[in-house]
């Protein structure tokens, strides 16, 4: 009778191996470096067995040394398209902005407007991740008092997450764009880093506060269950 309780007891063994291997386990979907090869970011993928449960994680390096830590992008099941059909075309849209995906991945209709971001605190943000429809945009590092000017498309929310490169502590913000825009040019946009916050901004009517953040990820007080 003792062989039966040694099988089941090998076979929950193999069982809780497979699961603890499955849940560590990663493999790359892109390496992309920056035009002047100052930075590199490594997206990676892990998948839950037998769940299938898949998470995205975005690493960069400056130079060589990591300032980017595992950061969860995106999460999804069987029934979720791949990640890399999502969010094509990584690319650097400058030395150190990177983006991934389109807007209007999904068939709808972008709005264009002008993005300015500020870091008004006496510390460096090691990452600001910026989302909108099925597009991120990743700043990669903002110095103290450092501003930066975009060119936005955007549609329904647009919603901020960064951390700061002293404490890895993060701050975020969202917001639903729920009126369209007649001013020329476009709608002007600004994310604000004040304190240990970030705001996200109009000088034109029509933003409400909405949950934070993108829609296919866990808020940021759940992410550290992946």
């Amino acid at each position: 009778m003792k062989r039966p309780f040694i099988s089941l007891g090998l076979f929950g063994a193999i069982v809780v191996a497979i699961l603890i291997v499955s849940h560590f386990y990663e493999h790359a979907l892109f390496s992309t470096v920056s035009p002047h090869q100052q930075y590199r970011v490594e997206i990676t993928q892990s998948r839950q067995f037998p769940s299938d449960e898949r998470a995205v994680f975005l690493s960069a390096y400056r130079n060589g040394d990591k300032v980017v830590y595992h950061k969860l992008l995106y999460t999804g099941d069987l029934l979720d398209n791949d990640f890399r059909n999502l969010y094509s075309n990584p690319r650097f849209r400058s030395e150190s902005i990177y983006e991934l995906g389109n807007v209007t991945n999904d068939g709808s209709i972008a709005e264009t407007g002008d993005l300015t971001v500020s870091n008004e605190t006496l510390r460096e943000i090691s990452f600001l991740l910026i989302e909108t429809g099925w597009y991120k945009l990743i700043v990669l590092s903002l110095e103290p008092g450092g501003t930066l000017h975009l060119n936005l498309q955007y549609n329904g929310k647009l919603s901020c997450q960064g951390q700061f490169a002293d404490s890895r502590q993060r701050f975020a913000d969202a917001v639903a764009i729920v009126q369209r825009t007649e001013a020329k040019g476009g709608r002007w946009l600004s994310i604000t880093v004040r304190g240990n916050t970030a705001k996200i901004e109009s000088r034109q009517p029509g933003l409400q506060p909405a949950k934070c953040c993108a829609s296919d990820r866990p808020d940021p007080e759940h992410e550290w269950l992946y």
